[in-house]
């Protein structure tokens, strides 16, 4: 059972000190009524126009439906991707999807995500631009933050799958790894039984944690105290802020009403972009134990060619 219920407050035009200095101790803040209704009700209608065009290309030939076989689980669903980009949407993984076969409601309760979603509809793009988000962002990251990326989130009913627990600091490839912030969206209301997010508070203050590959990258085991989890069940245009470091997840949707919601990826200008190899090397526990997601796939793969060649 969760150890308390999270804060939710009605969402200022700025953030008071109070506020500040509680999103520095616990890692998160969480406000109800970032979005009005109008504003939840085109978020909602941008996802379903942003699906129905990547079906219709693909059914033109113009995109490919296909699947990566040597993805981990949660990635392991059928795709329709743009060319050469991380744009585009994924389905969940185990559904056999037909888009000849499968009509566009069938389809529109398969999905499970889209990638930079900015790219591909002008609602996601003015809304990672909002002037009273970058009120809310600039007294946690300082000036002009920066948009690192971006996802359009749905667990369909029943089907939804899990996010296991992780930091986002372990996949982002810039420093210093803690000068971020994730915006998270509610576009539908986010319960326990559909899957609203968990966060540990103050469990950023622990730095980098080790990180393996399963169904997803997660937090290794024992790493963290999940006696002390809190879901942060947020009305349909609420908002959560969060820090890159705080270990969050959530569970799967067992309930009939599926979960929508917008995720964006903040940097503070101060920050500075970094390769893979200076990622793997200093993203580490105190003790220098490796910690990130690229490691992760290291010890997956170097644990896979072991076995192969046992």
């Amino acid at each position: 059972m969760p150890a308390a219920a999270a804060c939710i407050e009605p969402c200022p035009a700025q953030l008071s000190s109070d506020q500040i200095e509680r999103f520095r101790a616990d890692g998160y803040l969480a406000f109800d009524g970032f979005l009005d209704a109008s504003r939840v009700a085109e978020g909602q209608a941008a996802m379903t126009e942003l699906l129905r065009t990547l079906v219709e290309r693909a059914r033109g030939g113009e995109l490919k439906l296909d699947r990566n076989p040597a993805a981990m689980r949660n990635y392991s669903g059928y795709r329709i991707m743009e060319p050469g980009t991380d744009t585009g949407v994924l389905f969940e993984p185990g559904l056999e999807i037909d888009l000849e076969r499968m009509d566009f409601a069938t389809l529109e309760r398969s999905y499970r995500k889209f990638s930079t979603p900015s790219k591909g509809h002008g609602y996601f793009a003015r809304l990672s631009a909002d002037a009273r988000l970058m009120w809310l962002l600039e007294p946690l990251l300082g000036p002009a933050p920066i948009l690192y990326g971006d996802m359009a989130l749905c667990k369909p009913p029943r089907i939804g799958s899990s996010k296991p627990w992780h930091q986002d600091s372990a996949y982002f490839l810039y420093e210093p790894f803690d000068a971020g912030v994730d915006v998270w969206i509610a576009l539908d209301d986010a319960t326990i039984e559909n899957g609203c997010m968990f966060v540990l508070p103050g469990a950023h203050h622990l730095g980098p944690r080790r990180h393996e590959h399963r169904d997803d990258c997660t937090v290794a085991d024992g790493r963290l105290d999940l006696t002390q989890a809190v879901p942060v069940e947020l009305k349909a245009g609420g908002v959560l802020l969060f820090s890159v470091v705080l270990p969050h997840y959530t569970p799967p949707n067992r309930s009939e009403r599926r979960r929508r919601a917008m995720q964006l990826f903040y940097r503070g200008a101060q920050t500075r972009l970094i390769g893979s190899d200076e990622k793997l090397a200093n993203y580490r526990e105190s003790d220098g134990t490796p910690a990130s997601c690229a490691a992760a796939g290291q010890a997956a793969n170097k644990k896979a060619l072991g076995a192969a060649d046992a």
